[in-house]
């Protein structure tokens, strides 16, 4: 193992020292062969901390990991509060479940989820006992087209840096089962133009990664349920999160929510700025504009 200084890494892992962020570090250091870059593992210290900071099985991963760079941080104070700092130097904030999943006990912590709704990096939420299984598919929830061009623009980069498969997923969401024999009843052209609207968006982010191969699909029902049922045989489910504004000051939606506690595969949640991130012109060899 190399315990190296970097300047900024792109990605942060909490470590706790009780065992509990394997599948988080082995994540990070996935998620960092990706990316080309190192790891930085933080670890918030308490009045309970006994000096021990990794278990033996988290220390064989990164001796392991020969090709991967590793950098300390070490912080007291209030654990969400000293995370949310931590990830602003880097881009993406691992995070491991405190238990693992299961259909009997979903949930997530609510620390996890105050991360999550106030950290101005993406954060992933990874299950406890997590291992690559590299299926090579990314699904990526988009509820609105209006602010959907920085979601994809990160899911396209993810998908090409892991050689992945990306699906769009959009559900036109109905609260409960009784209401679907009255979804016809919804204004059916609005859903027609949101699914025109973002299947030119994904043929816009197409042609700046045309090595990653995509799809859209459309479906009705509960999103939080569609969506873990989609990912089942996917890498990583990646939704947004609520553009902090005068009704979402620091708060993590009702959908993702219920997708964190309820998916068995990591989740990146991606905070939205509110700005319109539309995809960048692609020129052809001949210097033409093949998208404006």
């Amino acid at each position: 193992m190399v315990i190296t200084q970097r300047s900024a890494p792109a990605v942060v892992v909490a470590v706790d020292g009780r065992g509990q962020g394997l599948g988080a570090l082995r994540f990070a250091i996935d998620e960092a062969r990706a990316r080309g870059t190192g790891v930085r593992m933080v670890h918030v210290l308490d009045h309970d901390d006994t000096g021990q900071i990794m278990d033996p099985y988290m220390t064989e991963a990164c001796v392991a990991a020969p090709d991967v760079e590793f950098d300390w941080r070490f912080r007291r104070g209030t654990l969400a509060d000293e995370l949310v700092a931590a990830a602003g130097a880097g881009d993406l904030l691992v995070l491991g479940q405190t238990t693992p999943w299961s259909p009997e006990r979903p949930g997530v912590s609510a620390v996890i989820t105050e991360i999550a709704a106030r950290t101005a990096a993406a954060v992933v939420v990874v299950p406890a006992d997590w291992r690559a299984r590299h299926h090579h598919r990314i699904i990526v929830g988009v509820k609105s087209c209006t602010n959907a061009g920085g979601l994809l623009a990160r899911a396209f980069a993810e998908a090409s840096a892991r050689s992945a498969a990306l699906e769009i997923v959009h559900v036109c969401d109905v609260p409960d089962l009784a209401a679907v024999a009255q979804v016809d009843a919804l204004p059916g052209d609005r859903h027609r133009s949101e699914g025109r609207s973002l299947q030119a968006l994904a043929r816009d982010w197409s042609d700046v990664f045309p090595d990653v191969a995509v799809e859209t699909s459309f479906t009705r029902g509960q999103p939080a349920r569609v969506l873990v049922d989609a990912a089942t045989e996917a890498d990583l489910l990646m939704i947004a999160r609520h553009q902090r504004d005068l009704r979402h000051l620091v708060r993590l939606g009702p959908v993702p929510r219920a997708v964190l506690g309820a998916s068995d595969v990591p989740v990146e949640v991606v905070p939205l700025t509110g700005a319109p991130t539309p995809a960048p012109l692609v020129l052809t060899r001949s210097g033409t504009i093949l998208k404006n």
